[in-house]
This record gives structure tokens, sequence and C-alpha cells, in this order.
């Protein structure tokens, strides 16, 4: 549940509708068996609000000579912030599912809750608290619960985020202490994903203990269409009981938009309420135009033309929901410009895009 944890703690990140499909063909060396050519089809759907996220993952893989693997997970969290006088602080709810099957007829299912305390800070942050899981595989008809209790802390630099996490689950009688870094960085048409792990049992078993790390880029051709490249090594798992495995991977992921995090440094937005989008008051400043056209991530980046208010000042259309996004205004056919008084920053091929965000809260 890092991911969940980390957007909880980082602040501003996308907010229209993510959904993204990937298909990959893969080479697989698991623990417990030889090298697998495996081709999947994967995809992700993932709404998230001011103080919510929701996020639904699944894929089907097949396995040369093995059959094939379905999964399936689901990622719910919520967050407030108990006071205003320590607006810094947040508290967050989460659950996560997961369900694995194989043609074999194995399966296994995960549930997880967890709770935590985050202190943010300008592009830094700190994270505590406690998860309990159960699981169920074929291996074992009795479920599994533990308690995994999290640490963790992160840091950003413009387009640069490193999270450090810290897990301690507790099963069954034994002990897996975990911990796991992940580097994300994203310039122009580049996204890049680094990620490292060790895990120790206090047990005199060492079937759990493990070492993983690996590397995933995404280089985007367009708005709407990646190539892929992944290689590493992914860790077992202890509640599931699933063997780790090595693996080298090329694919694309086809999107409606591409999806980028805000970088916290960007100046700070102005929030606007839903209620004065849709009645018209949200305007943006272009003097000396004849006509001005808006394209954002909330429409795929279609031309949209704007109203006239007077005096310089064009209206924003009023079907927009709650969310953050990105625009740019196009002025008289011609040039394309970030209006002024709006923060400004990369956009997917290293030129300059608006930051707009609308609150839902009064």
């Amino acid at each position: 549940m890092l991911g969940a944890s980390s957007l909880a703690a980082g602040g501003l990140s996308a907010q229209a509708p993510r959904l993204e499909v990937d298909v990959n063909a893969a080479r697989i060396r698991y623990d417990t068996l030889g090298a697998l050519t495996a081709p999947s089809v994967s995809g992700l759907a993932e709404w998230q609000r001011p103080t919510f996220l929701g996020r639904l993952a699944g894929g089907l893989t097949g396995f040369e000579e093995a059959g094939w693997s379905s999964q399936l997970r689901a990622d719910l969290a919520g967050w407030v912030s108990p006071t205003r006088s320590v607006s810094s602080l947040r508290l967050e709810l989460a659950g996560t599912g997961a369900y694995t099957r194989h043609s074999d007829g194995f399966d296994s299912w995960l549930t997880k809750a967890d709770a935590r305390a985050h202190l943010i800070g300008r592009g830094l942050g700190a994270w505590g608290g406690v998860g309990l899981a159960a699981a169920r595989s074929s291996f074992d008809p009795e479920a599994l619960t533990g308690w995994i209790p999290t640490a963790g802390a992160w840091a950003e630099l413009g387009s640069v985020r490193a999270t450090l996490s810290y897990l301690h689950t507790l099963l069954g009688g034994e002990q897996y202490p975990e911990a796991d870094l992940v580097v994300t960085a994203s310039r122009g048409p580049l996204d890049l994903t680094a990620y490292a792990g060790l895990r120790r049992s206090t047990s005199e078993s060492s079937v759990f203990d493990d070492e993983w790390g690996g590397v995933t880029a995404a280089i985007w051709l367009h708005d709407h269409a990646a190539v892929l490249v992944s290689g590493g090594r992914y860790s077992s798992s202890v509640l599931q009981g699933l063997p780790g495995g090595d693996f080298f991977s090329v694919g694309i992921r086809l999107t409606p938009r591409r999806s980028r995090p805000i970088p916290p440094r960007v100046r700070a937005p102005i929030v606007f309420t839903v209620e004065r989008v849709r009645s018209g008051g949200l305007t943006l400043r272009v003097p000396d135009a004849s006509r001005v056209e808006i394209a954002g991530d909330w429409n795929g980046w279609q031309l949209e033309p704007l109203e006239p208010a007077g005096g310089g000042e064009w209206i924003v259309p009023g079907s927009l929901e709650p969310g953050v996004y990105q625009f740019n205004l196009r002025v008289d056919g011609e040039r394309w410009i970030v209006p002024e008084g709006v923060p400004q920053l990369e956009g997917s091929y290293g030129d300059r895009v608006g930051l707009l965000v609308i609150s839902n809260e009064e």
C-alpha cells in the first residue's frame, strides 16, 4: 500500500481520472521454476480527489507451457487534516484487496487495512502507522493474519521523488522486517522508476529472506502511447506465499492522456470552488485577444472556445468537475500561452502548461 501512502503525503498530483492499458512480453525466471516467456495484458483505473484515492488494477498473463494467471487488486484511501492550526498533519485510513488465480486451480487472496499519520513539509514528509492483514492460498486453507507496523519518509526536488519505507510484519509468531526504496523521475518524454528492497526474517527459517530491485522506463511517443522497458527482480510475498523472480519486459502503454505528477515546488495555485466555475465566475486574463481557446487533460487536449467576459477576461467552461488539471490556451488561432497569474509546470514534451485547481468545498 506504499503507493496510496505516498499520495496521501505528497500533496498535489494529477486528479483527472487515470486510465491505462499495458501490453507486454516478458521473460521471467521464478525462484521455483525455470525461465518462462510470458505475454501479458493489464489495466489500471485511478480516481483521486483532494482527500480520496481509488485505484483498480488487473491483468492476465500467459506462460509458456504453464497455463495462465490472472490478478486483481483494489485500493482505497482517504485522509483528513484534524485541525486547521496544524495543516501539515494528515490522518489516513486505507484498505487493499488482492486476488490471484492460476489455471491449474491455485489461488490466493489478501486483504489489508491501514491507519497512518503523516507530517508534510515543503518537499519533505514522513509517516508512521500500523496495518492489519489477512491472507489465504491454496497451499494452506486456513487464513493467516498479521500486524504490520510501518514508517517512512519521502523527499521531492522538482520532478524527482524518493520514498523510503520500513515494514515489520508480525505473522504467526515470526517477524519479517523489510526496507524499501523507490525513486521516480520525469523529464520530457521519459518517466523513470527505480526500486530496491531487503527482507530478513528473525526466525531460523529463511524461506522469505529476499533482496530485490529493478528499473522501469516509460518513453512517451505521444500523450496517448508509451514504450515500456523494465527489468530486475521482484520480491516474494510473505502473506500470500508467492515466489519471487527475475524478469525482463518490453511493451507498450495506451492511455487517453499521460498522467504526470505535479512538482511540489510549483508556485501555490489558487483553488477555485466548483460553484464559482459552474456560475461562470472563473475567468482567465488574456488581454488584446479576439479569440481564445482552451485545451486540457480533462478532455484529451481538444480545443474548446472561451466566451469573453470583457476587460480582457475569458470564462472557463462551467462543465469542469473538482480536480487538479493541466491546460494551455491558444490565442487568435496562432500562439499558445499560459495566462497571467497561473502557476506553470513542465508539460509532457518540455513545454509549459498551466495548473488549474477546482475544489468541491465552498
